[in-house]
Parts: structure tokens; sequence; C-alpha cells
């Protein structure tokens, strides 16, 4: 008489989406959202996910100051938080790899200043802006011309527009870890290192700024990725090519226009309390 023969048993092994880590890090802050309040949380976190991405290339005692003020706040549960957090969102890269996560999670959040017309770019509109930019051969000439292509976002947000611009490299076929320089900049302290996380996780090589665009400054704050080091484009931007003009029978001598009158219009400059300029029709 045949035996029997018993099926073979099968685990199955649950698999994390990728809004699973969105979810959990919004969890936490919920958490603990009722005794500092969702906006300090986040802040936190930003802040001081930023200082630890930032401080083993480019030590600054300020920073370090800063993040034991800011963790010090809390007690030792809720400090405990904070790294599972930044896994959380390490782990969301992982699955996604490009995209505007902590920009999603902010507006979740309802952390945007819609007072003062703060609004992030959705992630399928900046790809498609992105991809406008450059095709393959255009980009890849560029490279060959000066050994980088430079990708600036003057008003950064999160930095959707310059993660957007990465994949786009990707999609061409270009090392955007290597051959391109991103650099960002917004008068949001949050914004601005929402950005500069999420460009040190994807390694992408570059700087976030914190301050105004319209009024450029030396004492602005910097912040370099880690992948900027490491790829030596502090040298990289050293190189300068000098281009001399071709020689021509008759040169040309531009000289400056006078008399021009000045445009009248109905409108004063002003700045508002954050420094941003405001035109008042």
């Amino acid at each position: 008489m045949p035996t029997k023969t018993k099926k073979a048993s099968v685990i199955k092994i649950k698999q994390d989406k990728p809004a699973d880590h969105r979810k959990n890090i919004v969890k936490a802050i919920d958490k603990i959202a009722y005794k500092y309040g969702r906006h300090h949380v986040f802040n936190d976190l930003i802040y001081m996910s930023a200082a630890a991405l930032s401080q083993p290339m480019d030590f600054r005692q300020k920073r370090e100051d800063e993040y034991l003020r800011r963790i010090n706040t809390y007690d030792k549960e809720t400090q405990a938080l904070f790294p599972e957090m930044f896994g959380e969102l390490a782990l969301a890269f992982e699955k996604e790899r490009f995209g505007d996560i902590l920009g999603d999670i902010y507006s979740s959040l309802e952390l945007t200043n819609t007072r003062d017309g703060q609004f992030f770019t959705p992630y399928h509109i900046c790809r498609f802006m992105a991809a406008v930019q450059g095709d393959t051969d255009g980009l890849t000439a560029e490279i060959e011309r000066k050994g980088y292509i430079a990708v600036s976002d003057p008003c950064c947000g999160a930095g959707a527009m310059l993660i957007a611009f990465a994949e786009h490299c990707m999609d061409c076929g270009i090392n955007y870890q290597q051959s391109v320089l991103f650099v960002a900049q917004d008068i949001d302290p949050a914004a601005a290192l929402m950005s500069y996380v999420q460009m040190s996780l994807l390694g992408m090589a570059g700087y976030v700024i914190i301050g105004n665009s319209l009024i450029p400054s030396d004492s602005y704050d910097v912040w370099f990725t880690p992948t900027y080091y490491l790829h030596g484009f502090y040298y990289r931007t050293q190189k300068t090519v000098e281009v001399k003009p071709e020689p021509t029978a008759d040169p040309i001598i531009h000289k400056p226009e006078t008399g021009i009158p000045a445009i009248e219009a109905d409108v004063t400059v002003a700045e508002d309390e954050y420094g941003q300029l405001q035109l008042i029709f």
C-alpha cells in the first residue's frame, strides 16, 4: 500500500512595502507629537539626521553642539525613536530609490508654510521637467567637455527637482553620483536640510546653501554631502579651462549703452519677516 507523502510546508516571508517605511516614520512622530508637537519633532529629526550625515566628512563643532542641545530636550525613550526613524528613511530610499519621501511626509503632516506660499512640486512634475533639460547625447557631451554636469535649484524645497534630475541621468546611462554636481539652496532651513538629507542618502555629490537666493552672502550656512568629498568635487571644481577667442580681422568692441530711461512700474519692493523679497503691486 503506497505511503502518503507530506507536502513541504511553505514559509511565507512578509515583504515590506515602500509605503510601510513612510508610515512608520509618521507613526513615530505622532507617538510623541502630543508632548512635543509635530513640527518640533520633524525639524529635530531633519537637523539631527543632517548632522549625523555631515559630521564624519565635514566636522563642525557648532553643529555638534546643536545636535546635542536638541537630542537632550527629549527623554531617553523618545531619544531612541530618532535613529529608528532615520533607519526607516534609509530603508524607504532603498526600496523606492528615487522620490521626494521627506517632502511627501512633510506635506502629509500638514507642516508646509502655506501662509508664505510654500508648495512642494509633485515628483512626477519634477520628472517631466528634468527630462526636458537634456538628452543622453547632450549630457554626455557636457561631461566630456567639462568633466561633470552642474545643476542647481535656487529654491529647492526638499530637493525633488534635483532628485528627479539624478533619476533622469540614470535613465540616460549616466552615473549621477560621479558625474553630476548638485547645488541646492532654500531660505527655509528645514526645507534645505530635507534636501541635504535626501541628497546624501542617494549619494548625490553637491552642497546645500541655507539662505535667500536673491540676496547673495558669504555668511550663509553651507552643507556638503559626503559624496562631494568622496568623488573629489572640491578639486574638480577648481579646475579652469582657458578658452582663447578665435582671432578676427575686425574685432567687435562692445560699448555700454547709455541714456536708457528707467522702467517705471507701480510696484514696491520689500522684505517679509524671513528676509524673502516681496513685490507689492
